[in-house]
């Protein structure tokens, strides 16, 4: 390669470039349907009712959020709702706490696969305490083969981790063909930092720089502002992560945790 030229950049998922491509446009003009389109709509209270899921489907197809984020047993009364539509199903594995195995997180996976676009799993944060990042590796490696050409985003859970950490889990995580890389479940001590999404992005532009593959970032946990959630897409973020997303996007204030 000749010097000061530019490597290819390769999206590693095909729906990242969409998510890229609504996060450069808000980066530049506001406006709150080109903001819709990078939220995950969220609702995984462990008392989630049947009525809260349909809600939750029905303000996403008005507002033409990306995603709705469901608890596993409520994936195809969500697909279902939104058949026809671009509106994303989402759900996550090994949900909020992460030391369920690898097998168990790969089935749950195999479980839902008919009804889910997209997976995001919470990484097994006692392999990361203990340095045994042979088993992350691992764990990684097996839950993007299972998911095959779904949408995989890693949650870290970023608040047990130092920067070092969040830093050696990112650059593992795209080397083993992770498309996002997300940063909290919103049942933690805290949420998404700017801090947090510094030491994330600082590993993607080493992964990048070396390879011209391109990762998405996903903020998720104490969005509560039109301000807040346009701090995280400036700062690099391409999805948002939040159970406020019609509030956010009128400007209102979102009071949920997650």
């Amino acid at each position: 390669m000749s010097r000061g030229a530019v490597k290819m950049i390769n999206f590693v998922h095909p729906e990242l470039e969409q998510d890229f491509y609504w996060q450069k446009t808000i980066s530049t003009s506001f406006d709150s349907q080109y903001f819709a389109n990078l939220i995950d709509s969220t609702l995984l209270k462990p008392s989630t009712t049947i009525n809260e899921i349909d809600k939750l489907c029905e303000d996403a197809l008005l507002a033409k959020f990306r995603s709705v984020c469901v608890p596993p047993c409520y994936t195809k009364d969500a697909k279902l709702k939104l058949r026809n539509s671009e509106v994303k199903v989402c759900t996550v594995l090994g949900f909020p706490l992460g030391y369920t195995s690898t097998v168990a997180k790969v089935e749950e996976m195999k479980s839902v696969m008919a009804y889910v676009d997209e997976f995001d799993f919470v990484q097994n944060i006692t392999f990361v305490k203990n340095s045994d990042f042979r088993s992350l590796e691992n764990e990684y490696l097996l839950i993007v083969q299972s998911a095959k050409d779904k949408l995989v985003k890693v949650i870290l859970e970023t608040a047990l981790l130092s920067a070092e950490e969040i830093y050696n889990c990112t650059l593992l995580a795209v080397k083993c063909g992770i498309h996002v890389i997300k940063t909290s479940t919103g049942f933690s001590s805290r949420g998404a930092s700017l801090q947090d999404i510094e030491v994330i992005k600082n590993a993607l532009n080493a992964y990048q720089q070396e390879t011209g593959n391109v990762v998405g970032i996903k903020a998720s946990g104490g969005i509560r502002s039109v301000d807040d959630a346009y701090a995280f897409v400036q700062a690099g973020v391409t999805r948002l992560g939040t159970s406020g997303g019609n509030d956010i996007i009128k400007g209102k204030l979102n009071n949920s945790n997650y």
